[in-house]
């Protein structure tokens, strides 16, 4: 079944296949987040997250909220405001004593797809060490 973000394929009069006219998030990357590792979780136009107490659904809602909130401008320490509980579980220092996570995402519009990975610093400070468009 054709995804209803995209047409079935390229019309005659087209030069190749079509995009969505809006830009929306196809899919969520928890690289090492909360209490997630490697999780790649793929959205479509009604995206339902289900699992038991304590699977991490609340986690992974807050670090799509958290990008979205960065596109918008806000301000690391707001978006954060206890960054160190974003920091995964068992996740120790190193020599410096800093701790971060890592969150992502792809973004579908009419250019086509766009990756987005952050790296942030929650210990000692707070600060983005990384980004990669």
């Amino acid at each position: 079944m054709p995804s209803p973000l995209r047409s079935p394929g390229p019309s005659p009069s087209s030069p190749g296949p079509s995009r969505p006219e809006r830009a929306c998030v196809t899919e969520l990357r928890l690289s090492a987040f909360a209490r997630h590792r490697g999780l790649r979780l793929p959205f479509g136009p009604l995206t339902l997250l289900a699992g038991p107490s304590g699977s991490g659904k609340t986690a992974a809602l807050r670090a799509y909220e958290a990008l979205a909130r960065l596109a918008g401008g806000a301000a690391l320490d707001e978006v954060f405001p206890d960054p160190s509980a974003c920091v995964p579980e068992g996740a120790r220092p190193d020599a410096q004593r800093r701790r971060g996570f890592r969150i992502g995402c792809t973004v579908d519009g009419p250019r086509g797809p766009v990756r987005l990975d952050l790296a942030v610093q929650a210990e000692p400070t707070l600060r983005v060490v990384g980004e990669r468009l």
